[in-house]
């Protein structure tokens, strides 16, 4: 029996045929992350994702240097990820990199000695790029976005206007959470100057009233972490997650008068972020003030996956990201794959003859309802449909 086991080296079973897997090395202010993804695809599968805090914006706002201890962490977390990238037979690797490396004196020189690592052209971002990117990643992971999508970086925080796939141009500002740390000198006082004095720049943030505000980047996730912790939400996922906007006033406020040591006992925050959630509840806070939007939903999905989604043809970057996430695990776990369209034929008919109202969304999410309905047929069967 052991004989007729697949070899260790052949291709995974669980995964679709799209090819050699294909990856990211994202540059930040803050963190370098590598994310290699099964393949290009309008339903993006991650595979591996790992990131180091290198923290290469550290100084950039008093020094104009990236911190030489920064550059040698971050230089050594691109050696292993390149060896990483190797080892999972990476076909493709997209490198770019941001504000930190386009606002330091010695950041060409960096990403110089970066790319002989990666073996791959680093792509340095303008701050422009990187809100198109932005908003592209909200578009890719959000049906029909509406709303301003800001990200926060290390470095910066970006700032476009997003209708369907509609994007605006975008704006940049010097408001990351390393860079208030660093220009503030670590007063918050201060610092709450700077991002009001920098927000009363962008006039066109009163068009974001009563709309969504997508706030991208790993320290606003952090705050929502500490927020779904501190009300009990049941689910550990940040991206999709929706607040009130003044609920999340509330909450930034509180998490701003908060001691980084006391947060150091939460540990549903790292231990690297607790000294910018501050600093990020600041501009949080302000852009809520200012922006006046009806809700605040967190994202996962940014620079990286707006990158990726821009590469796709239109066919596929018009395809909802739901339905097909939906037929891909169809594809891969159901018994019958053509029993779940035929289950969407089914209702479709049901619906149709039985005069029950539904609304476009109630029947995007029943569609993807069928096509998971049995992707648990091998749990038991008194748990398949909570397992679905």
């Amino acid at each position: 029996m052991l004989n007729r086991l697949p070899k260790p080296s052949s291709p995974a079973q669980g995964r679709l045929d799209r090819g050699p897997p294909v990856a990211v090395i994202d540059i930040g202010s803050n963190s370098v992350r590598l994310v290699a993804y099964e393949g290009l695809s309008r339903s993006l599968t991650p595979i591996f994702n790992e990131k180091v805090l290198a923290g290469l914006g550290r100084e950039v706002q008093s020094t104009g240097l990236l911190a030489p201890d920064a550059v040698d962490k971050a230089l050594v977390a691109l050696r292993r990820f390149r060896q990483l990238c190797e080892t999972i037979r990476v076909k493709k690797i997209w490198a770019i990199a941001t504000a930190a490396c386009r606002d330091a004196e010695n950041g060409p020189e960096f990403i110089a000695a970066a790319e002989q690592i990666c073996g791959a052209t680093i792509d340095v971002l303008s701050g422009k790029r990187e809100a198109m990117l932005s908003a592209l990643g909200v578009v890719s992971g959000f049906h029909h976005a509406d709303g301003i999508v800001g990200d926060l970086g290390g470095g910066s925080l970006e700032l476009i206007d997003v209708r369907g796939r509609r994007i605006r141009a975008g704006a940049t500002l010097p408001l990351g959470g390393l860079a208030l740390q660093d220009i503030s000198k670590k007063s918050l006082k201060y610092a709450e100057k700077v991002v009001t004095r920098e927000l009363a720049r962008i006039p066109s943030l009163k068009i974001g009233a009563q709309r969504n505000f997508y706030a991208v980047g790993g320290t606003w996730r952090a705050i929502a972490r500490l927020y779904m912790w501190q009300t009990g939400y049941p689910l550990h996922v940040a991206h999709g997650y929706s607040v009130p906007a003044k609920e999340v006033l509330e909450f930034a406020r509180l998490v701003r008068r908060v001691d980084a040591n006391t947060l150091s006992k939460i540990e549903v925050v790292a231990d690297a972020r607790r000294p910018l959630l501050a600093y990020a509840a600041i501009v949080l806070e302000q852009l809520v003030r200012k922006a006046r939007p009806k809700q605040v939903v967190f994202s996962a999905l940014g620079v990286r996956e707006g990158l990726l989604y821009e590469l796709l043809d239109e066919e596929e970057q018009k395809k909802d990201a739901l339905l097909a996430a939906a037929y891909e695990l169809n594809t891969l776990r159901s018994r019958s794959p053509r029993h779940g369209e035929e289950l969407i034929e089914w209702t479709d008919r049901f619906m149709s003859t039985s005069g029950l109202d539904e609304t476009a969304e109630e029947k995007r999410l029943r569609h993807a309802a069928c096509l998971l309905a049995d992707i648990g047929w091998r749990a038991h069967p008194d748990y398949r449909g909570e397992q679905s």
